[in-house]
This record gives C-alpha cells, structure tokens and sequence, in this order.
C-alpha cells in the first residue's frame, strides 16, 4: 500500500468506533449507577420513615405519659433517657424532642439538650413551618458539624385532648420529634458499588471495544482493505485485478460491482487495444499493398507487417500467382526470410507433403492448415500462452491465399473480428495484385513483360541522370534457339525459356529487374551497377546458362544451352533511355557474331 494511504492509529475508524463505544458505555454504567444509588436511598429514606414514624409515636406516647404524671424537670429527663434507649435499639442518632419553638426539650444527645432548631424556612427542619398533621413525617438530608450525612426525619406532637387540659388549645401542635439517621454506610455501600460498577464497566467497555474492533476489522476493515488493494492493482496498469466476494452484505455487494466495474474497464481497454492494433495492422498492409502492388513484394510485405504487427514469431502468407502457380513469403524466427515459389495449385500445394512445404510449415500441425484450406474457415490453436492461427483468404468461394501466424502473444489481443477484417483487406488486396502481377508479367517466362520493362527502364534512366547514379542495360539472347524449336518442338522451346529465365533471375539483384524483350531475348535493367564490374555480370549469367544442360521437360531428354551477352553502360550527358538500348543491342550483335556464347561490352 502506498505511504499516503496509511491510516495512522487514532484515525482509524475501528479504534474511533471502539473508543466512542467505549465512552457510550461508561456513560450508561454512570446513568444507571446514579439511578441505582438514587433509588437506593429512596428506598432507605422509605424504610426509616416507617420506623421514625413509630419511633415518634412512642417517645409522643411516653411525653404524654410523663406529663399526665406530673411534669416539670423530670418528665424531660425520663423522656431523654427513653430517647437514648431507642436511639441505641433503631440505630438513630440522635432523637431529639423540640417545642413549638424548635427547642430542643429533650433527647438522645443530651449536648443537644437547650440549643433551638429554627422551625421556619430551614430546610433541615423539613415541614417545621406547617401545622397540618398531613405534611408529617418529613425528611431531609443534613450534614453534620464533621461533614457525615444524616437523613433527618422530623414528624410532630399535636395536641391531644389530655394536653389540652393543661395548655388549653391556643395550637395545634406541642413541638416536634427529630430522629436522625446515619447516611455513612449507605454512603459508604454506594461508594464501593460505584467503583466496582465503574470497574466492571471499564472491563465490559474495554473488552466491547476490542470486540466492535476485531468485528470491525474482519467484516468491514478488510474486504476494504481487500477493495483498495485491488483499486490500486487497476489504477497501476493491471486490468485483471479483482477482488474475492466473501458474504452476502452491503461491502459483498460493493466488491461484486467493483469486479463488474474492472471486468468492464477490461473489456473496453481490450476493445480499444483491439481496435489499435486492427487499425494500425490494416493501415499499414494498405501502405504495402498500394506501394507494392506486384505479388511478390506484396507477399513479402504482408508476412513482414504481420510479424511485426501482432508480435508473433513466424508468419507465412501464400498466394496463389497470377500464372496459375503459387509463391509464399515467410518471415520470422527460427526461419529466415524466404520467398518460395509452385507449380501446383495454391490447395493442392498446401494439402501436399513435399519437403518444400514441410519446411515452409515446419512445426506448425498439418492437419491444422488442411482444415483450414477445407472448411475455408478461420483456425486457432493455442499453447502456453501464444495463439496460432490460419486465415484462409477467398475470392468468390475461392481460396487464393492463407495467411499463417505462430506464437502470436496473448497480450496482442487479436480476435477473430479483427481477422475477419484482415481477411476482407487481403482478399480485396491479393486480387489487386494477381490482376497487376499478371498484366505486368510475361506469363511463360514470369519475367516482366516489354511495356513494363521499358517503363521501369525511363525511370532508371531519370534516376541515374538525376542523383548521378550507375546504371546499366543488359541485353541477352538464347543461342541457336530456333534449333531448338525446329527440332524439338515449341514445348520443348518453352522449357527451354523458363529454365534459362530461372538461371538468369536466380543470379541477379532484387532491385535489378528481368524483361521478356523478345522471343528469346531478354532485357536486365541494373541499377547501381558499377562500370567496373559489368564483365563479371556478365560472365556470372553466361556460366550460370551453360552450367548444365537444361531439361526439355514432357519431350524428353537435355540440351546444352548457352547465352549470348551485350551490356552497356549509362551515359548521362548522352544517354537516354532508346540510345541505351540500342547501344546494349549493338553490344549483343558482337557478341553472336563473335562466335556465341560470349560477353560484350559498350563502356
């Protein structure tokens, strides 16, 4: 993960969701220990009320007993003394016995005995400045001199029938009772309960959040994690990134659509690769067949562009010739660039096992290219990662070429649409150029005929003139030749001319061009050519006919056949294209007349 994309630990949403549950649940344990120790004392005010009730009934009952008795000093002494008893029995502390007044007259606490109690608008004298008997007992929460807390119980001594006979009825009440209650171990008890309480919830709070964090981090944290990774993956280049769906909730259904997203994205790069590698396969076969329309040429620069192009290892593309043959370019790894040649038809030729063909589809699966060639539909077969495929190429339900790729890489992306259109643009193409090649080739001796030879022969000459370049004609003629035919026949005659036409372009240059001038005679356009090494073209084409005699093919039997050479070389300053020739024919004539079989040069 990338450094800007780490979380530090107090922005992490688990322990900020852990934290705030934390905080939630230590201010529950709070709320409800509050409401606990509230309703705790309630409870203990609730129960002491009963009992300071009966207390203050009974000390009411001895006070009216002790003054039916008698009175004076002596009635508060008894009274106090049984305040204390019931003080030491109840657990009170203290009791005290008040006048209307609020003096103390009487009590547990006989310190307490003569100091006053104010009865209006104190507070710890609860209900002290109302005379209604409903409003009693009362209660309240005092603090003593030391700080302790005491639940103060205060209820009153009305008037009976008995007191009125010596008080008369001037009030409603004689005073009051107070009955003190020590708040220190209820205090105490809500203390201990609060820490444990705080403690417990402080445990409870704790283990909740590495709980909400371990269940945050597993079910959400992680596929998020899982999602960012894969996010990553996409936006570095890698289309195949995605993630595991785990589950059935919202996260599961996020990485579901982020899949489909990737899936899509994959989709439209491969469509968009697709389409660049098409267009720029299809446009670079239309620059090589409108800039090489002849067949060869042609053939040579489809296997090239496609070698190149879709990456792969070897390509062959065979065509059937415009003289009823066929040729094949190859391109690529182990095999070196090749251009091969047929008799047979293109079909019949690629269903054969002839070592010619063997070689040119060496490695590549037989039965693969006849199936193919039957079905005249597109095939593939692939291993270890690289696609092989087969192209048939028709014109009218006819197979007139096959285009074959090896090891093309799957990350080349090529489908069976962008073949089908390869296909159409070869189609249109390979026709185009079978219809040139044949218009522009001599069909027995599959040199170039005059009219192109003479063309080519003009712009040789406006090129060398131009960039002051060697140029040279070559001017050839089959020796005795109407011998041959005479006495052997016209096809022996033709075998003749095409194997003296094979010898011929089998020793010059690829930009040297062969022409059919005449019957037997043939003009070589040679660019380039060095004055200097004209006698050496020559002689390597005389040798290269009377090196062997040459097979009269269906008549039978062998002639010894040898040529006759004139060539001149190009003068700027005199030369054009006609005065070239001429002077390459004039060359010719010394040669035959000279014997035969000889080279003549016009320096």
């Amino acid at each position: 993960m990338n450094s800007d994309l780490r979380v530090r630990p107090w922005n992490s949403i688990p322990i900020r969701l852990g934290l705030g549950v934390l905080l939630i649940s230590l201010a529950a344990f709070a709320l409800t220990l509050s409401i606990l120790a509230r309703q705790e004392e309630q409870q203990f005010t609730a129960a002491h009320l009963a009992s300071a009730h009966k207390i203050a009934a009974v000390t009411v009952a001895d006070l009216a007993d002790q003054m039916m008795a008698g009175g004076g000093t002596a009635v508060w002494r008894a009274v106090s003394a049984r305040t204390v008893l019931r003080a030491q029995l109840t657990g009170a502390a203290p009791i005290l016995v008040l006048n209307q007044d609020g003096v103390v007259k009487a009590g547990s606490d006989s310190a307490l005995v003569g100091t006053r109690l104010a009865t209006r608008g104190n507070a710890a004298c609860p209900a002290c400045d109302s005379a209604r008997a409903q409003d009693f007992p009362a209660s309240a929460i005092v603090s003593t001199a030391q700080g302790a807390r005491q639940l103060r119980v205060v209820n009153l001594i009305p008037v009976t029938p008995a007191c009125q006979s010596c008080h008369g009825a001037d009030a409603p009440l004689r005073g009051y009772v107070t009955i003190d209650f020590d708040l220190s171990a209820l205090d105490s008890s809500i203390a201990q309960r609060r820490l444990s309480v705080l403690l417990v919830s402080l445990l409870a709070g704790l283990a909740m959040l590495a709980l909400v964090a371990l269940l945050f981090r597993r079910l959400v944290m992680r596929p998020i994690h899982a999602l960012m990774g894969s996010l990553q993956d996409l936006a570095g280049g890698d289309l195949g990134a995605r993630t595991l769906v785990q589950g059935r909730n919202e996260l599961s259904l996020l990485t579901r659509d982020f899949n489909h997203m990737a899936a899509r994205i994959e989709e439209q790069v491969a469509r968009i690769a697709s389409a660049h590698t098409e267009s720029a396969l299809l446009y670079t076969l239309v620059v090589e067949a409108s800039k090489n329309l002849e067949m060869s040429d042609f053939a040579t620069g489809v296997a090239r562009v496609v070698l190149d192009k879709l990456h792969a290892s070897y390509s062959a593309f065979f065509l059937e010739a415009s003289d009823g043959g066929w040729i094949c370019a190859s391109a690529g790894t182990p095999r070196q660039e090749v251009l091969a040649r047929g008799e047979d038809s293109l079909e019949t030729a690629l269903l054969s096992d002839t070592a010619q063909m063997q070689q040119l589809l060496d490695g590549i699966p037989a039965q693969f290219v006849a199936t193919a060639c039957r079905s005249q539909k597109l095939q593939f077969t692939g291993a270890a990662g690289e696609l092989t495929f087969a192209l048939p190429v028709l014109a009218e339900t006819r197979l007139v070429g096959l285009l074959l790729c090896v090891g093309v890489a799957q990350a080349t992306r090529v489908d069976e649409e962008l073949l089908t259109n390869l296909a159409a643009h070869l189609t249109l193409a390979a026709v185009n150029s079978r219809n040139y090649t044949g218009a522009i080739t001599d069909g027995l001796t599959r040199l170039k005929n005059k009219r192109y030879g003479l063309a080519r022969l003009e712009e040789a000459v406006y090129a060398a003139r131009r960039y002051k370049s060697g140029l040279a004609l070559a001017m050839c003629d089959i020796d005795h030749f109407k011998r041959v035919n005479d006495n052997h026949g016209h096809q022996a005659g033709d075998a003749v001319l095409k194997e003296v036409c094979r010898r011929i372009v089998a020793c010059i240059r690829k930009a040297d061009i062969a022409v059919r001038y005449g019957g037997e005679e043939f003009l070589l356009i040679l660019p380039e050519a060095d004055a200097n090494s004209l006698s050496v073209i020559g002689e390597t084409l005389r040798r290269a006919v009377a090196a062997a005699p040459v097979d009269l093919g269906a008549v039978g039997g062998s002639l010894p056949i040898t040529l006759s050479v004139g060539i001149a070389a190009f003068h700027a300053d005199s030369d054009s294209a006609d005065a070239l020739i001429a002077r390459a024919d004039r060359a010719l004539y010394r040669a035959k007349e000279s014997g035969r079989n000889r080279v003549e040069l016009d320096p």
